[in-house]
């Protein structure tokens, strides 16, 4: 861990990776969807809304904001300086 760069804020890049993941494929689905269909409505705006979802958890996570979910929070955090 002393040598990770990238340090705890990998898991929130695998947040913001997957939201954008899951939104691309929400917008080619509703691209790909004819448009007398309207059973995949319900998966798509699924897809959408949970990757936009999972974008905004990431960005937050990454701001600092979410320390407080055990095992996210920053190990020199609670040590006197």
């Amino acid at each position: 861990m002393e040598n990770d760069k990238a340090g705890s804020k990998r898991i929130w890049l695998g947040f913001i990776g997957a939201g954008i993941l899951a939104t691309a494929l929400g917008f080619c689905a509703l691209d790909l969807a004819p448009l007398q269909a309207s059973a995949p409505v319900f998966g798509v705006m699924l897809l959408l809304t949970g990757g936009m979802v999972s974008c905004l958890a990431g960005a937050v996570g990454m701001a600092g904001m979410l320390a407080w979910i055990p095992g996210m929070a920053d190990d020199h955090a609670d040590r006197s300086r």
